[in-house]
């Protein structure tokens, strides 16, 4: 009994073995011939589920296996690749549809997609799931990222192709003009599980010229030769090989007796190696490598080599040319170059760093002074104004200046424009070597701009008016009134307002029953001045204006006699529209549209 569990335990293996072995293989073969660590694969993996990989028929039970090394694969895919999954037993059906590999939740879900697969169909419609799966490969191919990607169909199955029973099969064969179709694009590996049969057709199928040979079968039921299988692909696919190039095509200009640090060199290997770094003065400008002399490079992983490199403090300026050369220690391995384009520039400087014009009038020229340039380089410069220099012009240089190796002096004198306004002005006067490779030299200039007297007062009067203008302006929209209607109303701001209505006596003529107070244009009258008939009342009394918060109030104020509003006596009394004022027997209503009285207990009466 423990001799027979072992040969089962060892059968078990075997298949898990063979499982794990053959995606290592398909995972190296595919991404040697893919050339691009930056493309990713496209896995298309479709998987047996007829009843006989869980052991039916008298089988091993192989398919938490397969399903166990399928989710070690998609543990160690890389990010960017994307996987899609079909089943297929009398038909097939898709699982995932290119989930594409970014976090562990992806995993996940494939996870739990394979998981929930179940061996339990009938037949082995193995040309159908050739079918489907070439399809797809061709809908990953036409996308316009294609070139830079990859895609690798895998098929898991452990028997023959059995279409017994099945309407419109599809057989194996029938898919080579598909296979044709596709250019030589996918890689194509099929992986015998099958103990004691085998789909002789795969091995056809697998070889066939429309492949380019991208095509495998992985077989090997009792797991003795797959091992030896996987170990020999690799070194016969994968060619070692580096890849170099520079992180920035233009570097930045340098000064003599500098080190560069900006230098960065992207590289990247397929196999791990050492690779050793040399620089090729060409032009014996005296420019040496500084580090590093050797670098290490794991397989699949960019790396940024940062160069140093010491410029003579003595290299003339000018453009340098320089190849780097890496040379790995593995023969096999091909030695990359890059040539470097390496500019010196010319050395110059500027005194002093800050000019003081002390200050100008406005339409007049400044005092006179002196930049000295000192360059290694001889030709012509010209000076600029940069920054807030406003209405100052350069008066001298009017041209470009002569540069001499050595010390040059440059006299410079400003000019403020008679339109210029008063105060300081700090800016920069720039000098520009004609040389392309020099870099400009700025100096601090400092000026006081005065304006004359005579100019001020009338640019301070002018704006003072301008500010009443908008002022007026704006008073004339809120108000919504034409400047002479707001004069109209400061100059009628101490006058009554309102009418008289003549009661009783009737008036003789319709001209008297309403007597204006605005058109008096007085800020008080007396009533009897105004209707005659009160004068024989032996009453009279007085109607004036009184502001009071801003807002204006007309009183009626007795004078002689005893007067009535609204049928109450007074002496001093507010009066509100629609009032009726009592003389004797002369009653009048006092008329103000818009001044209705409050409604306030005794709210009329107000003593002044």
């Amino acid at each position: 009994m423990n001799l027979k569990y072992i040969k089962k335990w060892f059968k078990f293996t075997s298949n898990l073995s063979i499982l794990i072995l053959s995606f290592v293989s398909i995972s190296q073969f595919s991404r040697a011939f893919a050339q691009n660590s930056k493309g990713g694969i496209d896995w298309i993996v479709v998987i047996d589920t007829s009843a006989s990989m869980r052991g039916a028929g008298g089988t091993k039970n192989i398919f938490p296996q397969v399903k166990s090394s399928i989710t070690q694969f998609v543990n160690t895919a890389r990010l960017g690749d994307t996987v899609t999954i079909y089943n297929f037993d009398s038909d097939v059906t898709l699982q995932a549809q290119e989930i594409t590999i970014r976090t562990n939740p992806d995993r996940g879900k494939l996870k739990q997609i394979i998981n929930n697969l179940k061996a339990d169909g009938i037949r082995t419609h193995t040309g159908k799931a050739v079918q489907y799966a070439l399809k797809n490969s061709a809908r990953l191919n036409q996308r316009p990222n294609a070139a830079n990607r990859t895609v690798s169909i895998v098929f898991l199955t452990d028997g023959l192709e059995d279409i017994r029973g099945i309407s419109n099969p599809v057989p194996i064969p029938q898919n080579n003009q598909l296979l044709r179709e596709q250019q030589c694009k996918p890689y194509v590996f099929f992986v015998s599980l099958g103990q004691t049969e085998h789909e002789k057709q795969l091995n056809k199928f697998a070889n066939h010229p429309a492949l380019c040979g991208k095509g495998r079968v992985l077989r090997d039921p009792g797991g003795i030769r797959l091992n030896k299988l996987a170990h020999n692909i690799r070194p016969v696919l994968i060619k070692p090989q580096i890849d170099a190039s520079l992180s920035a095509i233009n570097l930045p200009p340098v000064l003599p007796g500098k080190t560069i640090k900006s230098i960065r060199i992207n590289s990247i290997s397929n196999v791990d190696t050492k690779v050793n770094l040399q620089l090729k003065d060409i032009e014996k400008s005296g420019v040496k490598l500084v580090s590093p002399s050797t670098v290490d490079l794991i397989a699949n992983q960019a790396i940024a080599i940062p160069i140093k490199l010491q410029i003579p403090a003595n290299t003339k300026g000018g453009i340098r040319k320089l190849r780097l050369v890496l040379q790995a220690t593995n023969k096999a391995i091909a030695p990359q170059t890059i040539d470097l384009s390496l500019t010196i520039k010319p050395q110059l400087s500027v005194q002093p760093k800050k000019l003081d014009f002390g200050s100008v009038v406005t339409g007049k020229t400044s005092e006179i002074k002196t930049l000295v340039v000192r360059s290694t380089i001889s030709g012509t410069a010209s000076l600029k104004l940069q920054g807030n220099f406003q209405d100052v012009s350069l008066k001298q240089p009017s041209e470009t200046v002569s540069l001499t190796v050595g010390e040059t002096k440059i006299p410079v004198q400003f000019k403020a424009s008679e339109s210029s306004f008063e105060g300081k002005r700090i800016f920069n006067v720039v000098v520009t070597p004609d040389d392309p490779l020099a870099t400009p030299l700025t100096t601090e200039a400092e000026i006081q701009v005065l304006i004359p007297l005579g100019r001020k007062i009338i640019f301070w009067s002018l704006l003072i008016l301008l500010l009443l203008l908008i002022a007026l302006t704006i008073i004339c929209f809120i108000q919504r009134k034409t400047p002479w209607e707001l004069l109209q109303d400061i100059r009628s701001r101490k006058h009554l307002e309102g009418e008289l209505e003549l009661i009783e006596p009737q008036p003789i003529s319709p001209e008297e029953e309403y007597i204006s107070l605005t058109h008096q244009q007085k800020p008080k009258v007396n009533l009897s001045a105004l209707i005659p008939a009160i004068a024989a009342t032996n009453c009279d009394a007085e109607l004036i204006v009184n502001w009071q918060s801003g807002k204006k109030y007309v009183y009626i104020r007795v004078l002689e006699g005893v007067i009535f509003v609204n049928n109450e006596k007074i002496t001093t009394y507010q009066l509100y529209d629609e009032d009726t004022i009592g003389l004797g027997n002369v009653k009048l209503r006092f008329n103000w549209l818009g001044n209705q009285r409050p409604y306030e207990p005794n709210s009329g009466l107000e003593n002044f």
